[in-house]
C-alpha cells in the first residue's frame, strides 16, 4: 500500500465507519431494494374474492401502471394465482398479451359483480380482447380455471367494498 491509502485509511475514525455502514445497509438494516426491473414480473398486494361459490385470492392491479404490466413476464401460474383489474368506472376495456409467455382465461365483469364475459387468451397474443359491453373490473386466472369450477356468463363475483369504490362523479 501507498502511503496516501495508509493517510485514509486512518482517516477513517469509527464513529464515521459506522455511519457509512448504515448508509450502505439502509434505514430498516437490510440492503437497499433494488429497482423495479421493466422485465420482471409485478407482486401487488392481495384480497380474497369470490367467484360463485369458490374464494380466490387475488393481486389488486387498481392504478394504470399496475394495470398495464398486468401480468407480464410470468412464466408459470399456479391454479390459485390471479389478477383482478379494477377501474374507477365501467368502460369498454380490452386487454392483450404482450409479454405474456403463459395461457390465461379473463372474465370481463360488471360493477354489480356479474361476469359479463370469459374469454381465453393466448401466450404473447397482441390482438386485443374486448368488452362486448362497459365493465367495471377483469380478472385473469390460469388457462380453464373457470371451466374447472364450472363458472362463466352470469356468475356472480362478490369484491370486498373497500376494492370496489366508485370513483366520484
Amino acid at each position: 500500500m501507498t502511503q496516501r491509502s495508509f493517510a485514509m485509511r486512518d482517516s477513517i475514525t469509527p464513529g464515521l465507519a459506522l455511519v457509512l455502514a448504515v448508509a450502505m445497509l439502509g434505514c430498516d438494516g437490510e440492503p437497499p431494494a433494488p429497482p423495479p426491473s421493466p422485465d420482471r414480473p409485478q407482486r401487488l398486494p392481495t384480497a380474497t374474492i369470490r367467484v360463485g361459490r369458490v374464494s380466490l385470492t387475488v393481486e389488486i392491479a387498481d392504478d394504470e401502471a399496475e394495470r398495464q404490466k398486468g401480468m407480464m413476464f410470468r412464466e408459470r401460474l399456479a391454479d390459485d394465482e390471479a389478477m383482478l383489474f379494477v377501474f374507477d368506472r365501467e368502460a369498454n376495456l380490452r386487454f392483450w398479451m404482450k409479454n405474456t409467455p403463459v395461457d390465461l382465461d379473463l372474465a370481463y365483469i360488471a360493477a354489480d359483480g356479474t361476469i359479463t364475459q370469459v374469454e381465453r387468451m393466448k401466450a404473447h397474443v397482441l390482438d386485443h380482447v374486448y368488452s362486448r359491453e362497459p365493465v367495471r373490473f377483469a380478472l385473469e386466472v390460469p388457462a380453464g380455471w373457470f371451466e374447472r369450477h364450472a363458472i362463466g356468463v352470469g356468475t356472480n363475483v362478490t369484491i370486498p367494498a373497500d376494492i370496489g369504490r366508485a370513483a366520484p362523479p
